[in-house]
């Protein structure tokens, strides 16, 4: 049984190849594009599960897609009618749902072959469904509480639930547009780092800084039954959409912070301009507040679980921070981050979530490390270097192609002439 997961037209596009319940392969796209967080089509990603998993495109019994256009599609409609939502937010998001129409066109591109050999059963699989298999289904617990948060995905931000075995059973969503994980970005990019991805450098700058902002923040974002509410009037996200383009599949978001976000912390930070007193204490602020925000869901969670596994999932799970501090703010004693928590995971995600949850096949697999990508030999990196387009570059090829590959290689420089 041959299962393709991937994750597309979305930051952190990638592929992943399971085998009779057995992770053989999983890539992200960046790694052969060597642009960061490429959003585009996982098209060199789907080409190296092929060739790891010695087989061709019709071969594949099932194909699972992380992200389902018709998900919550009445929310979306009546969010739209009631919020009135600009005309390029729609475009935008029907222009993601007519993509997703041609993934087999597509698909028999990457394999190089007619689609009329791609034999394989395709699956929309919703994005948090792709989350909750792919922390808990892969994790050592037979049962434990779930919480897959993070911006949005087919227009749910949070989710909690109770995996046992192979089931499921779902306990709370937030829905669009309240989102932690758009706060975290809001803000990221009100302090001046635009980069898709940028998240973890704020908090690496909160470490600086006092939160000074706390009561603010508060007034942004407060708990709410088991979940959270945004404050909209400091964002823009819920009238005008959020403007995100991959052009060249470099995935890039506009502000959508409001005039009163800025009223109520002062000036947004220009990109390459000083990082003062205040911004540390705004990233702090920000946060501690998200750690507050974190801790509310898991003790609501625990209160209807009783366990004291933990499987976390989705771009929040990915603040080492805050994880960092489970164990001393909830009653979670155990607690499994998988690699790949953020999207690029959803595309073994997606895939065990067919085998175990749609096939009903037992969990046999554990993902207990990272290393599921390319890899290249000393000779060949020696090649790709020498074939570089830019100024030529000699190196002690003795030494290199002999050279064992050890932590004492990234200790020091390598030696060379040009």
């Amino acid at each position: 049984m041959n299962i393709l997961g991937i994750n597309a037209y979305h930051g952190d596009a990638s592929a992943s190849l399971i085998q009779n319940g057995q992770l053989v392969a999983a890539i992200e796209e960046e790694r052969f594009t060597r642009i960061k967080h490429w959003a585009g089509f996982p098209t060199e990603s789907i080409r190296y599960c092929l060739k790891v998993g010695g087989i061709v495109a019709s071969d594949f019994d099932h194909i699972a897609i992380s992200f389902n256009p018709q998900a919550n599609l009445n929310r979306k409609l009546l969010f739209t009618l009631q919020n009135r939502s600009n005309l390029k937010s729609l475009l935008d998001r029907f222009s993601k749902q007519s993509k997703s129409t041609s993934i087999q066109e597509k698909f028999a591109q990457a394999c190089g072959c007619k689609t009329s050999n791609i034999r394989a059963t395709i699956h929309n699989i919703e994005h948090h469904n792709s989350h909750l298999a792919g922390t808990f289904f892969v994790s050592p617990f037979e049962e434990a509480a779930i919480l897959s948060i993070d911006g949005m995905g087919d227009f749910v931000s949070t989710v909690s639930a109770f995996g046992s075995e192979t089931r499921l059973k779902y306990l709370s969503r937030t829905y669009y547009p309240h989102s932690l994980g758009y706060l975290y970005n809001a803000i990221t990019l009100y302090l001046g780092f635009p980069a898709y991805g940028d998240e973890y450098k704020v908090m690496g700058l909160a470490a600086y800084g006092e939160p000074e902002y706390l009561e603010a923040m508060r007034r942004i974002i407060y708990p709410k039954g088991d979940s959270f509410e945004l404050n909209l009037k400091y964002f823009t996200h819920h009238q005008q959409g959020i403007a995100m383009n991959w052009e060249n599949g470099a995935p890039r978001v506009e502000p959508f912070h409001s005039l009163e976000l800025e009223k109520f912390l002062g000036a947004m930070r220009q990109p390459e301009s000083e990082l003062n007193q205040r911004h540390q204490n705004i990233a702090a602020s920000l946060q501690a507040i998200s750690e507050e925000i974190i801790f509310h869901l898991l003790n609501r969670l625990y209160e209807k679980v009783k366990s004291e596994n933990l499987c976390l999932a989705g771009g929040v799970a990915m603040n080492s921070v805050a994880n960092g501090k489970i164990p001393q703010h909830t009653p979670f004693k155990n607690v499994y981050i998988p690699p790949g928590a953020a999207d690029n995971g959803t595309s073994f995600g997606a895939a065990f979530f067919v085998w175990n949850k749609m096939l009903q096949q037992p969990r046999q697999f554990l993902l207990n490390h990272g290393y599921w990508g390319s890899e290249f030999s000393h000779s060949e990196c020696l090649i790709a270097l020498e074939n570089h387009d830019r100024k030529p570059i000699k190196l002690e090829r003795e030494k290199l192609l002999n050279k064992v590959v050890d932590s004492s290689l990234y200790g020091k420089s390598l030696q060379y002439t040009s």
